[in-house]
């Protein structure tokens, strides 16, 4: 015996009235899968408005287009560490706020800006890569991430590079409390 669900739905003629129709559940099924897609696609449309220029890669995606000269900070595995803004902060001896981008102010865009950096055997910032953040203030971030300075870092005796990530806040309101002012660009 084959047992099939029916539900029922309610279809308005021209004329205004309500008719209570029965629907199977295989057309429910063809029904939500539809509606499934469509979401999807407005939620793609959406993050494609919000210009999220990338996905934050795999460290390995950076590391290859940032090659360090030498040896870098690495686990016991052999594998690089990757410091983040707080540590990178700690270290820093210069750090340069973002700059708010006159379009961006004017825009009034908000939000925050991602840059993996790698920092040479000298404390100097080598490479800045965007990894995700809004197209108007991504240049602002990767300038002030590439001005700063950091106190070389040695393993084993001896000066190694290491990886960052440099979190930025683009705001207009005012520096909030524990945010450290070297991250931040108001208007």
């Amino acid at each position: 015996m084959i047992v099939q669900s029916r539900y029922l739905v309610s279809n308005q003629d021209p004329n205004g009235t309500s008719e209570p129709q029965l629907v199977s559940l295989t057309s429910m099924r063809t029904i939500w899968r539809s509606l499934l897609v469509l979401a999807l696609t407005w939620t793609i449309s959406l993050s494609d408005s919000a210009q999220i220029t990338s996905k934050a890669p795999v460290p390995s995606d950076v590391i290859d287009s940032c090659r360090a000269e030498g040896a870098v900070l690495a686990d016991k595995r052999g594998r690089p560490v990757w410091l983040n803004t707080d540590a990178l902060i700690k270290r820093a001896i210069h750090c340069t706020a973002p700059q708010m981008p006159a379009m961006a102010r004017q825009a009034r865009i908000e939000g925050q800006v991602l840059v993996n950096i790698l920092v040479d055997r000298k404390g100097q910032v080598a490479c800045a890569h965007l990894i995700v953040g809004h197209p108007m203030l991504a240049g602002s971030a990767i300038d002030a991430a590439k001005d700063w300075t950091f106190r070389p870092m040695k393993q084993n005796g001896k000066a190694v590079s290491f990886y960052g990530h440099l979190s930025f806040h683009f705001s207009t309101a005012q520096t909030a409390k524990g945010e450290n002012p070297c991250t931040v660009a108001h208007w």
